[in-house]
């Protein structure tokens, strides 16, 4: 049985809200689908099957939309399942904090990390959740269980399986972290 703002259902009205939300910044620009698309290096039909609210959309593709619509995650995403994500107490971080921007009636969990060089951040992940780290500024080295990847500013790291993640700023750095959601 399917309640109302849980599985299927939940992620449909997010879709719909993110797409309706997308295609209302791409017309107040004034900009065509084709236009956008390019920018964000997706296809039309993809775009429009995102505006459409006909798929889920990954992280990283949903950020490139975003700066192609000159919009952050807050403004495209002010409420998420009733809770305000405020951008001030975003820009209030220290430069070594991760504030998470989601809460736990969600399936994700997503954090904004700030490291200053040299810092570090450890993930752990007991439950083995998908991870994916998104750099939004600067360089990182990540070693995921003995795997170790470096990702400079837009690159994402997708992992399985991994029940350790230690995050070393090589620079001062900007990450979002999407996980499952442990606490589900």
């Amino acid at each position: 049985m399917v309640t109302a703002g849980s599985g299927r259902d939940s992620f449909d009205a997010i879709n719909q809200e993110v797409g309706a939300r997308l295609a209302e910044r791409r017309r107040e620009l004034s900009r065509s689908l084709r236009q956008v698309a390019a920018d964000a290096e997706v296809s039309t039909s993809h775009l429009s099957d995102i505006e459409s609210g006909a798929c889920r959309v990954s992280l990283p593709v949903l950020l490139r939309i975003v700066r192609a619509l000159d919009l952050t995650i807050t403004e495209l995403l002010p409420q998420i399942g009733g809770h305000r994500v405020s951008r001030d107490s975003v820009n209030d971080m220290s430069d070594s904090e991760a504030k998470v921007l989601s809460h736990n009636d969600l399936d994700l969990s997503i954090s904004l990390i700030h490291l200053n060089g040299h810092a570090d951040h450890q993930i752990d992940n007991p439950e083995r959740a998908d991870v994916l780290i998104y750099v939004l500024g600067g360089s990182v080295v990540c070693d995921s269980d003995g795997t170790v990847v470096a990702l400079e500013e837009g690159d994402a790291l997708d992992t399985e399986q991994v029940a350790r993640h230690r995050i070393e700023a090589r620079t001062k750095a900007r990450m979002l972290v999407a996980r499952g959601n442990p606490n589900r």
